[in-house]
């Protein structure tokens, strides 16, 4: 009997994050590589992008309900606007990360899994692949259970917290902005999960290239033939005899490096269809996680002692805000962190006595490719999302407490 972790591709690694993608209206499309697509573009996929339409309705209707009823009179004009803001830019990240999907972005997803597994294909062993998607199938599952037991005890603490005083409205209104919370929270996850097996991929990339500067030249073909790895010399079928490999030491690590370009090169356009993707989402995000941060400040400073269990709800919140931007901003750092990283593995193996001309052009070549390839991921554009921008975000929301206090 098969492990419910089992995983032996990356379609079937990600399948408890598309699972829940395609409940909450995200994904209109089949997991099937590509190869197969076209036979399942049938009658349940209109279904899912009906699915996916009904989810867009219910946010628009929910964002109204929500926005002119949810005002207490009791608060200041600045708690209003707070919260109202609060309120639309959660909705409003939904709404536009359920069109996206629907429209624009609906077949970019399914192409970057694709790309994913082609790269597979060329440079990793079996074993390897089934290993990391096993990890990377517990790591979700993981996440998913931290997800929902946060956003659990979110709706638990306004049950609490208004003691179970309110309305059908007010149930609605809770419901669907847990509905909302989860949806972005998953489309949150999806982009961290693809930039982080991004990384693993240049780590691993990374590792088989590192070794070529370790390794002396007589032994580095037999070496790579006896591990677990499975080079580029593997996947374009060098089926070389012992003595065949030594003879031709140069000519196959020429072809090794220039195999290595050739993934490196099609792992940046897997990081440029992924920026490209999520750049407007991430953008929205964004908005919405630093108005919730700035919300979350002004409900905390405005309650007074009375309040003290509001004050700690807000103060919560913002811990969720804050952990939320950590993880986009921490993921993308350590994908661009292990690509910049290959510059230096070859100025060491270019530092090597026993490398002939060809060897070191191609080496050239390979550093000039890393200079005009280097990744990084934005929104729209606008900013990078690196710790810097994490940085940024948090002296801003600093810088907002020290004013309002001293006003």
């Amino acid at each position: 009997m098969k492990s419910i972790f089992e995983a032996t591709d990356i379609y079937s690694a990600v399948w408890p994050l598309h699972f829940v993608s395609r409940i909450l209206g995200l994904a209109t499309y089949s997991l099937k590589p590509h190869i197969q697509s076209a036979k399942y573009e049938t009658f349940s996929t209109y279904l899912y992008r009906i699915w996916s339409i009904f989810w867009i309705t219910l946010l628009v209707v929910s964002e109204y309900i929500h926005t002119t009823r949810s005002i207490d009179a009791s608060e200041t004009l600045k708690q209003k606007a707070t919260d109202t803001l609060r309120n639309s830019s959660l909705y409003s990240y939904s709404i536009v990360t359920v069109l996206l999907s629907l429209t624009v972005n609906r077949g970019k997803v399914p192409e970057i899994l694709g790309k994913f597994a082609e790269i597979d294909q060329l440079f990793s062993s079996k074993l390897y692949r089934i290993q990391i998607y096993k990890n990377t199938k517990l790591f979700l599952s993981f996440q998913f259970s931290i997800m929902t037991t946060v956003i659990i005890i979110i709706l638990a603490s306004i049950i609490f917290f208004t003691h179970g005083n309110f309305g059908y409205s007010d149930i609605y209104i809770i419901f669907t902005q847990t509905l909302s919370l989860f949806l972005n929270c998953t489309s949150i996850l999806y982009f961290v999960n693809l930039v982080l097996l991004l990384r693993n991929k240049y780590k691993y990339l990374n590792s088989v290239l590192e070794s070529s500067a370790i390794t002396p030249c007589n032994i580095t073909n037999l070496k790579y033939r006896n591990s677990n790895f499975v080079t580029p010399i593997d996947t374009f079928r060098m089926k070389l005899s012992l003595a065949e490999l030594r003879d031709n030491s140069m000519l196959s690590r020429r072809q090794h490096v220039r195999n290595l370009r050739i993934i490196y090169s099609k792992l940046q356009d897997v990081a440029v269809l992924i920026n490209s993707t999520y750049g407007f989402s991430l953008l929205c995000a964004i908005i919405w996680v630093f108005i919730s941060i700035i919300s979350g400040a002004n409900n905390a400073l405005q309650l007074n002692g009375a309040n003290h269990i509001y004050v700690i709800e807000a103060v919560l919140w913002i811990f969720f805000s804050v952990g939320l931007m950590t993880v986009m901003t921490v993921s993308c750092s350590l994908a661009v962190n292990e690509c910049n990283r290959s510059h230096v593995i070859v100025q060491k193996i270019m530092l090597r006595d026993d490398i002939d001309n060809e060897v070191i052009k191609q080496l050239k070549k390979m550093f000039t490719q890393f200079e005009f390839m280097k990744i990084g991921f934005s929104a729209c554009g606008l900013y990078k999302i690196d710790l810097s921008f994490l940085c940024g975000i948090i002296g801003a929301t600093l810088s907002y407490v020290i004013i309002f206090s001293a006003l």
